[in-house]
C-alpha cells in the first residue's frame, strides 16, 4: 500500500472524510428521516417509506463511491518508476539527479513532495495526499465525478426538504421557524456542496481536456504532449480496456510505455516563466536537479577535506 507521509496532505485527506461524514449525517437526520418517516416501514430497522429507502440507498451509494475512490487514490502508487536504468537501445536517456541518477523517461517528472519520479505525472494534489499519475488518474477522476454528483444530489435533497417544510405549513406567515440546529447544519452543508460543485467541476474539465489532448497538466505548462490518436484510445489508456470496470474505484491494470515520447506543442521550447509553474505543480525542474547536484557536491567537499586531514 502506498502512503505519502506529508502532514499537510494527511490533514486535508482527513478533512475530506470528515466533510463527507458530516454531510451524510445532516442529510439523513434533517431531510430523509424528517420527511420520509412512516409508521409502516418495509423494514423495521429503517422507518422510512419506499421513496425514502430509495433516496437513502442512492445517496449512500454515491457517498460510498466518492469515499472509496478517494481512499484508493490516496493509497495507490501513482506511477513510480519500476525500471532504474534505460533500455540499451535508447540513445541519450535522461537521468534524474534527485533519484540517484535513475532513468527518467520523457513523460516522467520528479515530484518534490513524493520525492520520486512519477510516470505521466499530472500534478501533486494535497487533497488526496498523493500525485496524480498514470496508475491512479482513473481513481482521481472518479473521486471528482462522484463528489460532484453527490454534492448536486445533496443540494437537491436540501431543496426538497425545504419544499416539504413549506408545503406542510398551513400559513407561511404563522409558520414556526425551523430548529436552529437543522437550520445551521443544513446551511453549512449547502454552502459546502455549492463550493464543492464549483471547485470540483473545474478539475473535471481539466481532466477531460487532459484526456482529449493526451497531455498531463505538467506537460501543458511545458507545452508538450504524448502521441495523439483519438479520445477513445486516450480514455482507455487511463481507465483500461474493460468497460464494466470504469465506474468502480479499482486501479486499472495498465502497462506503462516508458518509451512514449513527449512531443513539443510548438517549435520553440517552454519559456523561462515555467519555473513558477513547476513550483505550483510540485515538480522539480532541471534547475532544481542541478541545484541539488551542486549542494551534494559542496557537502561532499568538507567531508573529503576532513578525510584528507586525517590521512596527513
Amino acid at each position: 500500500m502506498w502512503v505519502n507521509l506529508d502532514a499537510f496532505g494527511i490533514a486535508l485527506s482527513l478533512l475530506t472524510w470528515l466533510l463527507l461524514i458530516f454531510t451524510d449525517a445532516v442529510v439523513v437526520r434533517f431531510v430523509l428521516f424528517a420527511w420520509f418517516t412512516t409508521s409502516r416501514p418495509r423494514f423495521r430497522w429503517v422507518p422510512l417509506s419506499d421513496l425514502g429507502l430509495f433516496l437513502l440507498a442512492l445517496y449512500q451509494l454515491l457517498l460510498m463511491l466518492s469515499l472509496v475512490s478517494h481512499v484508493r487514490a490516496v493509497t495507490t502508487d501513482p506511477g513510480t518508476m519500476s525500471l532504474s536504468s534505460a533500455p540499451e537501445s535508447l540513445s541519450n536517456p535522461r537521468n534524474c539527479k534527485l533519484c540517484q541518477e535513475r532513468w527518467k523517461p520523457p513523460r516522467a517528472h520528479h515530484c518534490k513532495t513524493c520525492r520520486c519520479c512519477i510516470f505521466r505525472m499530472d500534478h501533486h494534489c494535497p487533497w488526496i495526499n498523493n500525485c496524480v499519475g498514470l496508475s491512479n488518474q482513473k481513481l482521481f477522476i472518479l473521486f471528482l465525478v462522484y463528489t460532484c454528483v453527490s454534492a448536486i444530489w445533496t443540494l437537491l435533497l436540501l431543496a426538497a426538504g425545504a419544499f416539504c417544510w413549506l408545503y406542510s405549513q398551513k400559513s407561511w406567515s404563522d409558520a414556526p421557524p425551523p430548529g436552529s440546529a437543522s437550520l445551521i447544519c443544513c446551511g453549512l452543508v449547502a454552502v459546502e456542496c455549492f463550493a464543492a460543485v464549483l471547485f470540483v467541476s473545474d478539475f473535471i474539465q481539466e481532466q477531460v481536456e487532459s484526456i482529449q489532448m493526451n497531455s498531463t497538466l505538467v506537460e501543458t505548462y511545458q507545452r508538450t504532449h504524448g502521441p495523439r490518436t483519438s479520445f477513445w484510445e486516450h480514455f482507455t489508456s487511463i481507465f483500461g480496456p474493460c468497460w464494466w470496470t470504469w465506474p468502480f474505484p479499482f486501479p486499472p491494470a495498465l502497462e506503462p510505455d516508458y518509451l512514449e515520447p513527449a512531443l513539443p506543442d510548438e517549435a520553440e521550447l517552454w519559456s523561462q516563466d515555467c519555473a513558477d509553474d513547476h513550483n505550483s505543480l510540485g515538480i522539480a525542474g532541471e534547475e532544481s536537479e542541478e541545484m541539488a547536484a551542486k549542494e551534494e557536491t559542496l557537502s561532499a567537499r568538507p567531508r573529503q577535506r576532513h578525510t584528507d586531514s586525517k590521512l596527513d
